[in-house]
């Protein structure tokens, strides 16, 4: 009777760790979404607010990471394509290039298939949308 309330007490905070230990887990879960759908939702607006405000910082992030969301056998060839577009400092010039060798027959053959977003690129598209609205 007198550990009662004591072990009472504990075993709420175990169950209440276990429920802040499964809402972190929910919270770091990948993000998972098909090329276009990535393209749509952060480098379209990434470009937007180069467009508009000069800052190319996003878009310059999301482009150095866009290679490793290629299939293998292409990735060495949009890599070779971002670099070279960073380096003369027009990114936006990455996106039309990809376009013009690969769109054909990456719809083609991937239209479906789901690449994770890098987990530094995941709230993006959120201060991408803060930024445009200054």
């Amino acid at each position: 009777m007198k550990f009662t309330i004591p072990f009472s007490i504990l075993v709420t905070v175990i169950c209440f760790s276990f429920v802040l230990e499964a809402q972190k887990k929910k919270n770091s879960e990948k993000i998972e979404m098909n090329l276009h759908d990535f393209m749509e939702e952060y480098t379209k607006p990434a470009t937007k607010l180069y467009d508009k405000k000069g800052n190319a910082d996003y878009l310059n992030k999301i482009l150095a990471k866009v290679p490793s969301l290629a299939v293998p056998e292409e990735r060495a060839e949009w890599q070779e394509i971002v670099d070279t577009n960073l380096s003369q400092n027009t990114p936006e010039d990455s996106c039309k290039a990809c376009h013009t060798k690969f769109k054909k027959s990456y719809k083609k053959n991937y239209r479906k298939r789901l690449i994770e977003v890098p987990e530094d690129l995941i709230g993006f598209p959120k201060e991408i949308r803060e930024l445009l609205k200054k």
